[in-house]
């Protein structure tokens, strides 16, 4: 089945190690056959400064976020799910037919703007994970999800 919504995911900076450049590229070619797909590295200033990082990596993600989208911010004290309730919410989101936005925090977590304008705060693991991790373990769920809506054989 394809989607005409849009899935669009932002993280601050650009992805650097290299493997999960590659499962970037991998769940990215997958994901298109299903909906349309962007993943925005947003460039920003860092600076010495833990909360003025964050300040600047939320505002950066504010501005590229779609008018009218629905907002899910990824953070640790969001709700947890398990796939197959993932898959669920995902087709009810899709159905409604509005562009979905995640966002992705860096290394000290989203700024409070960010998590005030988010229509969900949704956690992927009780771990602490690192940006890039959180950003691929994100999209894997996100392809495990559309098969198991499309009732394909990926999820076990």
């Amino acid at each position: 089945m394809r989607w005409p919504v849009k899935v669009k995911i932002l993280i601050p900076g650009r992805v650097k190690f290299s493997f999960v450049k590659e499962g970037v590229w991998f769940y990215q070619e997958r994901l298109k056959h299903y909906l349309p797909f962007e993943l925005q590295e947003k460039k920003i200033s860092r600076t010495k400064d833990a909360s003025e990082t964050k300040q600047l990596e939320g505002q950066a993600l504010l501005k590229g976020l779609s008018p009218g989208s629905f907002k899910i911010a990824l953070d640790e004290r969001g709700v947890l799910w398990d796939s197959l309730t993932f898959a669920r919410k995902l087709e009810e989101l899709l159905t409604a037919q509005r562009e979905l936005n995640f966002l992705i925090g860096g290394a000290f977590g989203l700024d409070e703007e960010v998590l005030k304008t988010a229509d969900l705060k949704l956690s992927l693991s009780k771990l602490t994970l690192n940006h890039e991790i959180a950003l691929l373990v994100l999209l894997e769920q996100l392809y495990r999800a559309l098969t198991i809506v499309s009732g394909e054989p990926y999820h076990k």
